[in-house]
């Protein structure tokens, strides 16, 4: 059964969610799963990019900016919008939408802010994953 995982932060900033992304990103990879970040804009994307790779000095996470059609080798792609990739393991999902290719993730993971407009996103996409016969998590921070 496909899992979608719940984190709200106490943290009400972008800057709070994209660290937290990258500590979600590091400990999926540690398992040995294929991580893909999804991100609002072209500039998110490449803002995370950079957070990858400055996130930690004792942490190595190759990773790369996906376009559609690509087949990376890295374990770790980040895309924005709908730009559809073919599988993975984990989905990290900072986008405010969610998209159709959801559906070839095995774990969804979204990280909700301390902020009403957020919160309200995120309790919408909660009742969304569990209609969808997702296995939805909330893990308290």
């Amino acid at each position: 059964m496909p899992k979608a995982n719940f984190y709200p932060l106490q943290e009400s900033t972008s800057a709070a969610r994209q660290q937290f992304a990258c500590r979600l990103t590091e400990k999926a990879c540690s398992l040995g799963n294929r991580v893909h970040i999804n991100t609002e804009s072209a500039q998110q994307a490449k803002h995370m990019d950079e957070l990858l790779w400055q996130y930690k000095p004792t942490a190595f996470l190759p990773h790369c900016l996906f376009e559609a059609g690509q087949d990376p080798a890295e374990k770790i792609t980040i895309a924005y919008g709908s730009i559809e990739v073919k599988s993975g393991d984990v989905l990290i999902n900072l986008a405010d939408t969610i998209y159709e290719f959801h559906n070839r993730f095995s774990h969804i993971n979204e990280i909700i802010l301390n902020d009403g407009e957020s919160l309200t996103q995120g309790r919408k996409d909660y009742r969304f994953f569990q209609n969808a016969g997702y296995e939805t998590t909330s893990y308290p921070q």
